[in-house]
């Protein structure tokens, strides 16, 4: 049972993580759906660079967890993915969801003009060619869009640094579970506006350094009313959550 909010939150500062992933299958169209159902302002996903050069939606490394098979996601071509169910493994009543391509994405956002923006975290191998190819994957698409409402995010500095040099007005967001000590060299070096910690592993001291410095600082995954309130009182913008429908949104953004 989730507890209850004493406030009213705003759109802006619900992001639903993978979709309303508490009720639905990650990633999918149905979750995507259900997030901007319940009023949540963003959605958070992964994006991967496929073999082909396709962006696909999808979180894991490799196949197994919410689809079957055991191949990594890199070695595989959309035609290889694209009739897969990823729905089942959360409950047979989602047998029919498939995965989702990045510019599919893209076109359901734009579809419908309240729909939430999207949040990008850029799931690359360890290597610095595959970071780079996927930046330039990512800034392609995005660039087709000009009224696409998007912030990209991710663990991996090399792909930031493709992608600012890509998009240089792009706003950026550098993942991280706790404050890095060399953080801010790196923001002010390319332009990283924003950081993406832990919730549960942020304390003031972080807080307040991100916010003495001018970034902006969002939290995940959040999925109980308390800590979100406790986190919007350290100075935290936006709140990730599993259960975007458990907040009581303000439709106005």
């Amino acid at each position: 049972m989730a507890d209850a909010s004493s406030v009213c939150w705003r759109a802006e500062q619900i992001c639903a993580h993978r979709g309303a992933s508490a009720h639905y299958p990650e990633n999918t169209a149905i979750a995507f759906d259900a997030a901007a159902h319940s009023g949540a302002g963003w959605i958070e996903t992964d994006v991967q660079l496929l073999s082909d050069g396709e962006l696909l939606i999808f979180h894991d490394e490799t196949l197994g967890r919410t689809a079957a098979g055991s191949a990594p996601i890199s070695s595989l071509s959309w035609s290889d993915v694209a009739s897969l169910d990823i729905g089942s493994w959360k409950h047979q009543r989602f047998c029919s969801e498939r995965p989702m391509t990045c510019m599919q994405l893209i076109q359901w956002q734009l579809d419908e003009q309240d729909r939430p923006g999207i949040i990008w975290e850029a799931k690359c191998p360890s290597d610095g060619v595959a970071a780079t190819a996927t930046a330039a994957a990512l800034a392609e698409r995005i660039s087709a869009y000009s009224t696409h409402r998007c912030i990209v995010s991710s663990f991996d500095r090399t792909f930031l640094q493709a992608m600012r040099a890509l998009l240089p007005q792009q706003p950026l967001a550098l993942i991280a579970e706790v404050l890095p000590s060399d953080w801010l060299g790196f923001c002010e070096q390319y332009d990283i506006a924003g950081m993406h910690l832990d919730g549960e592993q942020l304390d003031e001291c972080a807080a307040q350094s991100i916010l003495e410095c001018h970034r902006q600082l969002r939290c995940y995954t959040i999925n109980t009313i308390s800590l979100a309130e406790k986190l919007m009182q350290m100075g935290v913008e936006m709140v990730m959550t599993d259960r975007p429908g458990d907040f009581a949104v303000s439709r106005a953004r």
